[in-house]
């Protein structure tokens, strides 16, 4: 015998199915910026600057470590 769902099960399932996706999507969806537009005469105390100079050049690579071979047996071995 094979069992028939009812409308009302297959309602329920989607449903059920669709709830954890929908609260996912909706924890996702924070709002950042601000929660209304401002007046246009008030000012912001935020201040804009512009972009700094160009950036320094790197700092040169550091010296390569000796090999095993070439450091010191004088000194005992780390933990």
């Amino acid at each position: 015998m094979r069992l028939a769902y009812t409308a009302a099960m297959r309602v329920t399932r989607f449903l059920l199915r669709l709830t954890p996706a929908a609260l996912a999507a909706l924890a996702g969806c924070g709002q950042t910026g601000a929660l209304y537009l401002p007046d246009a005469g008030v000012e912001t105390p935020v201040v804009i600057r512009s972009p700094a100079t160009a950036a320094p050049e790197p700092a040169p690579a550091p010296a390569p470590e000796p090999d095993d071979k070439e450091k010191k047996t004088d000194q005992p071995q780390g933990r």
